[in-house]
């Protein structure tokens, strides 16, 4: 497991992380071209480790298999600003990715706790977790936003 260096705190990043539903996950090709997608946010805290659930065959986990580096997004509460965490991404083992995928379904859908269709046991190989550990944040403006290749319109300032 990477160990992180405590992160320098940004006013108002917490609370805008909590309320952040959609965030920017961004990789790094072979090629160093920077990929970016929207990745739903179910994590609380911008300062400890976030992980987002996937798939193995998806470009996002071949891209960290070759680099691990990745930028995590989202937009700050301040118009035209949004908040850039830097930092190192890996995967969590087999076991771990089953029993946070069950409990990341249920967060999102409870009401399918009394008929859970996922087993709670056996193997699911097509099933990853990625768990990002900080680096480095801050706050930047929207237009130097480089880094965000399809924006969408959760980024459109108004």
């Amino acid at each position: 497991m990477v160990e992180a260096p405590e992160l320098n705190r940004i006013q108002g990043m917490l609370e805008d992380f909590k309320h952040a539903k959609i965030v920017y996950l961004v990789t790094f090709s072979k090629k160093g071209e920077r990929h970016s997608r929207p990745m739903t946010n179910f994590n609380e805290d911008p300062y400890g480790m976030i992980w987002f659930p996937t798939y193995r065959d998806t470009r996002k986990v071949d891209d960290i298999k070759h680099d691990p580096r990745v930028l995590v997004i989202f937009p700050s509460s301040k118009d035209g600003k949004f908040y850039e965490i830097e930092g190192k991404a890996e995967f969590e083992s087999q076991a771990a990715t089953n029993l946070k995928w069950k409990w990341w379904y249920l967060y999102w859908h409870p009401e399918m706790s009394d008929h859970f269709w996922f087993s709670g046991t056996g193997e699911h190989p097509e099933r990853v977790i990625i768990n990002i550990f900080p680096e480095s944040a801050k706050i930047t403006e929207k237009d130097q936003l480089k880094i965000i290749n399809t924006p969408s319109k959760s980024l459109e300032v108004k």
